[in-house]
């Protein structure tokens, strides 16, 4: 039998995956895909941008973002970042149509690694009390940090105890909660950002 000729294309059935008389790249049907699609990524902790986040890198949810922004009579359908590829199964006939959606990655600094670079922070941990309780709670509290969105910018020995300097203070008083601890709060005025005050939280916890 002999190889089939794309109308469109000219590509032959022995090169390319034939739907009907047409290959499947020029295959008529009503998909609409983005021209190109530019995810930024931070070039020091890896980490994507994505629906106004910044989070580790996971191909299904990019693959739902991307599928997201297409339209068409498809039943369902995914992205495949490796080939920067959509492919989509039609409603109807099943027919697998695949669409190329270039991926441009943009190499930037997130928000967080900024942060971390400069020395910023915007709460203090004060430890004080018995040496042993200050270090295991200060081992237990740097591992529930660094499952949080934070980071934690020093650790400082002071007479009596340990201070803990962490990037972002709604995460300190969130943990605080969580962990039932009795802490003293106080607050510091450092400066303004486009006429809003800045705050530095300390949180003094005696053991």
């Amino acid at each position: 039998m002999s190889d089939l000729v794309c109308p469109k294309c000219g590509k032959k059935s022995s090169e390319a995956e034939f739907i009907e008389s047409f290959c499947s790249g020029c295959y008529p049907v009503k998909i609409k895909t983005p021209d190109r699609f530019e995810l930024e990524q931070c070039t020091r902790c890896s980490k994507v941008h994505l629906r106004g986040d910044w989070a580790p890198y996971n191909a299904r949810k990019l693959s739902d973002y991307i599928i997201g922004k297409c339209k068409g009579d498809f039943s369902s359908a995914g992205y495949d970042a490796d080939r920067q590829v959509a492919v989509f199964i039609m409603m109807g006939n099943n027919a697998k149509i695949e669409r190329l959606i270039p991926l441009d990655l943009k190499k930037t600094i997130c928000l967080q690694c900024s942060r971390m670079s400069g020395g910023y922070f915007e709460a203090i941990i004060q430890l004080r009390g018995d040496p042993i309780k200050v270090l295991g709670h200060s081992g237990m509290l740097l591992k529930r940090l660094s499952k949080k969105k934070t980071f934690i910018a020093k650790e400082e020995e002071k007479d009596g105890g340990l201070d803990l300097y962490v990037g972002n203070s709604k995460v300190v008083v969130e943990l605080m909660g969580e962990l039932g601890l009795k802490t003293l709060i106080t607050k510091k005025l450092v400066g303004r950002d486009q006429g809003k005050r800045l705050y530095r939280t300390t949180f003094l916890i005696r053991l």
